[in-house]
């Protein structure tokens, strides 16, 4: 218990923090509550005083130096640096609110926020804020370090100057704690500045240190190795690329050698002497040791051109670098991508921080609001249009969206989304009906042939009289009673009746309602008006002689052999087929097939009857003619299935039927 109460007591010795304490403990820390124990790479250990550190980096300033050199000799160098300078500030920079402002509201205008915008818009008397900004990138991506002076007035920016990257030493102890910075720029003149008076940017530098390493620094061996290469190139072009000689002068003396050199310098070095022949007295031999290499020259300078641009992580086809293939590169779209999101934006986002820290935080005080580089769409105008199409065929935009983003007025209906598809164009609030409908197409089939599909309701087929089948299956015109056309002929006859041909002829409607119920399987109803019109009889067998196969060869059917051979193998296993529908005409003494070509061929391939529905028109043209620019087309395996599924169950209707 003793113990108990001593440790309630001291938990209860520690006072509860005060509403003071609280808001204090939020604050920014202050410099001194950040010290470091640890120590940075690059900083001399023993004197840290500032003319030593100068002295110590006057290496890194010689290297600077040849950056700058590098940068204004190699347009390898020089052409990355300025692309990525100019795509991060290509939208300008602007002041965006942290919280959303509703659209068409403005911002709130408040003195900070005036005096922000002011300084935005003059920067200095002969630099604006995107070159400023461009200039820094630039010496970003050469030196590795921008600096950027701030002038104060009252203790609030005025101006913003940029400071030369090579003549600026960053001064600090030796725990890399900044304490100012110091500028000497010939030797003779030089500058010092507080912490608060610099905005100091650097890259990512391996082992750290007070200063950034740049994309050129990692270049400069591919960088110099090109410069040789572009040297040599350049006397080889002022010299009229020679090839190498060897040339025999034993004989001559060594004043005759030398007058030789002088006249083959003059007549044979040069543009103007290429193809002059090289010329010898006395017998003097000229070998070639090999062959102009201005090729090899070039391939060199090539390959270096392409290390140095992807120490920029540039595309080449950013810089006019035409890529042969472009095997493993990408598309156009996919390189601008991956170039902004690996090059560009770090960049920016590394501007941005500081600029919003020591202007807008710590210059101006302002916290609910931020800068930021306004975007630029850079796609290509084609692109940008597809992608419009192809959300308004899938119902993403709507029309009046789709004429507001390109700055037209919005037309009547144009808020309602569509779908359009290949054939068919329907609005969204419509799909449940074209739903319905496609259910209703796909199951007519099934349908007709007596199968229950669901969510489809069908009546019940009527029972028909024994001899009523019969007498349609045998005393209708051009009937036959060939036993290899009827299946199981003997043994109902053996019963004393007849099989019926179908489901079809035991179907007690209309004869007319029955062959538009079969075309309605591909044909739209708008097309089958004259159905109703003309006088039907059948089903039944018509002999191939009263049947007009004289445009055979302008069916399609004719072109489509596998099909017809399909038909075919049907006949032979079961001696009939879906009823071809075939009319009469007053003008034709044959029929005229209607629907059921491939069928009709394959009747005609096997030497049978073909069993037909026959219709009597009173003209000899009519909608009839045109039936087959509507109907519906199927693939060839979606058919056979479809014909598949309507026989079999064909098969079992009449299986139930009474004999």
């Amino acid at each position: 218990m003793g113990v108990l109460s001593r440790i309630t007591g001291a938990f209860r010795r520690t006072p509860a923090p005060t509403v003071d304490e609280v808001a204090k403990s939020r604050e920014a820390p202050t410099a001194a509550q950040v010290r470091r124990t640890g120590y940075e790479y690059g900083i001399p250990l023993s004197n840290i005083s500032s003319s030593a550190q100068v002295a110590a980096t006057s290496e890194r300033q010689q290297i600077l130096t040849q950056l700058h050199q590098a940068y204004l000799t190699c347009i390898w160098v020089s052409s990355p640096i300025d692309l990525i300078a100019r795509t991060v500030t290509a939208g300008g920079l602007q002041i965006v609110s942290n919280e959303d402002i509703p659209e068409g509201e403005l911002p709130p205008d408040r003195p900070e926020m005036t005096r922000l915008k002011r300084l935005l818009r003059f920067t200095n008397p002969h630099e604006d804020i995107v070159q400023l900004l461009r200039n820094v990138a630039t010496d970003l991506e050469l030196f590795g370090d921008a600096y950027l002076e701030l002038v104060r007035l009252l203790g609030e920016p005025v101006a913003i100057y940029t400071l030369d990257a090579t003549t600026m030493t960053v001064l600090s102890d030796q725990h890399g704690e900044v304490t100012g910075y110091r500028q000497d720029v010939d030797g003779v003149r030089s500058a010092e500045f507080v912490p608060e008076d610099v905005i100091h940017i650097s890259l990512d530098a391996p082992r750290g240190g007070l200063y950034g390493v740049s994309p050129a620094a990692k270049a400069l061996l591919p960088v110099t190795a090109w410069l040789f290469w572009e040297a040599t190139l350049k006397e080889c072009g002022r010299r009229g690329d020679p090839p190498r000689l060897h040339v025999d002068l034993a004989h001559y003396q060594d004043s005759d050698v030398q007058r030789w050199r002088e006249q083959y310098t003059v007549h044979n070095l040069g543009p103007k002497a290429v193809g002059t022949p090289v010329i010898t007295t006395a017998g003097g031999g000229v070998q070639v040791l090999d062959p102009r290499k201005v090729t090899d020259y070039l391939d060199a300078t090539r390959q270096l051109r392409d290390e140095i641009i992807s120490c920029f992580g540039t595309p080449p086809s950013k810089l006019g670098i035409i890529e042969s293939g472009n095997l493993g590169g990408g598309t156009g779209e996919q390189q601008d991508k991956t170039f902004r999101v690996n090059t560009i934006i770090p960049i920016a986002n590394l501007l941005l921080e500081k600029l919003n820290y020591h202007l807008l935080q710590e210059g101006f005080g302002i916290s609910d609001f931020h800068l930021e580089f306004a975007e630029i769409d850079y796609r290509d105008s084609k692109v940008v249009e597809e992608i419009r199409d192809i959300r308004l065929r899938n119902g993403s935009y709507t029309l009046n969206r789709y004429r507001d983003e390109i700055g037209e007025p919005p037309v009547p209906g144009g808020d309602d989304a569509i779908l359009v598809d290949r054939q068919n164009l329907v609005l969204w609030a419509d799909m449940a009906s074209m739903s319905s409908a496609q259910v209703a197409k796909a199951a007519a089939p099934g349908v007709a042939a007596g199968v229950q599909v669901p969510g489809v309701e069908i009546q019940p087929e009527p029972a028909q009289p024994a001899d009523t089948g019969a007498a349609a299956g045998s005393d209708a015109p051009g009937a036959t009673t060939d036993p290899e056309d009827k299946p199981g002929l003997a043994k109902d006859a053996a019963q004393g009746a007849a099989p019926r041909e179908s489901l079809a002829e035991a179907d007690d409607r209309p004869v007319a309602d029955r062959v538009r119920d079969q075309l309605l399987q591909n044909y739209p109803p708008a097309v089958l008006d004259w159905v109703s019109q003309a006088s039907w009889s059948g089903p039944q067998r018509v002999s191939l002689d009263e049947v007009d196969f004289s445009h055979e060869d302008e069916w399609a059917a004719s072109q489509e052999p596998k099909r017809v051979k399909h038909f075919v193998k049907q006949i032979r296993k079961r001696g009939k087929t879906k009823p071809v529908v075939l009319i009469k005409t007053p003008g034709n003494p044959k029929m005229v097939i209607i629907d059921g070509h491939h069928r009709s061929l394959a009747y005609r391939k096997r030497g049978k009857p073909i069993y037909a529905w026959i219709g009597t028109v009173a003209a000899d043209h009519g909608q009839w003619d045109q039936i087959h620019s509507s109907q519906f087309h199927r693939s060839e395996s979606e058919q056979e299935a479809w014909d598949d599924h309507y026989r079999r169950h064909l098969d079992e209707a009449l299986a139930r039927l009474p004999v």
